[in-house]
Protein backbone atom coordinates (compact mmCIF):
# COMPACT_ATOMS: atom_id res chain seq x y z
CA UNK A 1 0.00 0.00 0.00
CA UNK A 2 1.25 3.43 -0.95
CA UNK A 3 0.26 6.37 0.96
CA UNK A 4 1.52 8.74 -1.23
CA UNK A 5 -0.17 8.38 -3.79
CA UNK A 6 -4.33 9.22 -3.87
CA UNK A 7 -6.68 9.00 -7.04
CA UNK A 8 -8.66 12.19 -8.60
CA UNK A 9 -11.59 10.48 -7.35
CA UNK A 10 -10.26 10.34 -3.69
CA UNK A 11 -8.94 13.97 -3.71
CA UNK A 12 -12.95 15.67 -4.69
CA UNK A 13 -14.03 13.51 -2.36
CA UNK A 14 -11.81 15.17 0.44
CA UNK A 15 -12.15 18.79 -1.40
CA UNK A 16 -15.66 18.72 -0.81
CA UNK A 17 -15.98 17.24 2.61
CA UNK A 18 -13.46 19.88 3.97
CA UNK A 19 -15.91 22.48 1.61
CA UNK A 20 -18.85 20.87 3.75
CA UNK A 21 -17.19 20.57 7.30
CA UNK A 22 -16.02 24.07 7.25
CA UNK A 23 -19.42 25.07 6.15
CA UNK A 24 -20.94 23.37 9.30
CA UNK A 25 -18.35 25.06 11.63
CA UNK A 26 -18.62 28.52 10.11
CA UNK A 27 -22.26 28.25 10.82
CA UNK A 28 -22.62 28.71 14.59
CA UNK A 29 -20.02 31.82 13.37
CA UNK A 30 -21.09 33.59 10.81
CA UNK A 31 -21.47 36.57 11.66
CA UNK A 32 -18.45 37.17 13.77
CA UNK A 33 -15.65 38.66 12.41
CA UNK A 34 -12.31 36.88 11.70
CA UNK A 35 -9.53 38.16 13.45
CA UNK A 36 -7.40 40.65 12.26
CA UNK A 37 -9.40 40.57 8.94
CA UNK A 38 -12.56 42.58 9.36
CA UNK A 39 -14.90 40.33 7.47
CA UNK A 40 -17.52 37.73 8.59
CA UNK A 41 -16.87 34.12 9.04
CA UNK A 42 -19.55 33.85 6.32
CA UNK A 43 -17.95 36.08 3.76
CA UNK A 44 -14.39 34.29 4.91
CA UNK A 45 -15.86 30.82 3.59
CA UNK A 46 -17.18 32.69 0.37
CA UNK A 47 -13.58 33.70 -0.55
CA UNK A 48 -12.21 30.65 0.21
CA UNK A 49 -14.71 28.14 -1.83
CA UNK A 50 -15.99 31.01 -4.33
CA UNK A 51 -19.69 29.86 -3.85
CA UNK A 52 -22.15 31.93 -2.00
CA UNK A 53 -22.50 30.55 1.93
CA UNK A 54 -26.40 30.28 2.06
CA UNK A 55 -27.51 28.64 -0.92
CA UNK A 56 -25.05 25.88 -0.21
CA UNK A 57 -25.96 25.36 3.04
CA UNK A 58 -29.74 25.33 1.68
CA UNK A 59 -28.47 23.18 -0.69
CA UNK A 60 -26.44 20.78 1.49
CA UNK A 61 -29.21 20.70 4.18
CA UNK A 62 -31.80 19.46 1.57
CA UNK A 63 -29.43 16.82 -0.12
CA UNK A 64 -28.88 15.40 4.02
CA UNK A 65 -32.27 15.38 4.49
CA UNK A 66 -33.08 13.16 1.36
CA UNK A 67 -30.23 11.20 2.59
CA UNK A 68 -32.13 10.84 6.11
CA UNK A 69 -35.43 9.81 4.51
CA UNK A 70 -33.70 6.89 2.40
CA UNK A 71 -32.19 5.16 5.25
Amino acid sequence: MNFGETSPEQEARWAEEIKYYAARWVWTRRFWKVPRRGITWERWWELKFGEKFMPYVERMATKKKKEREHE
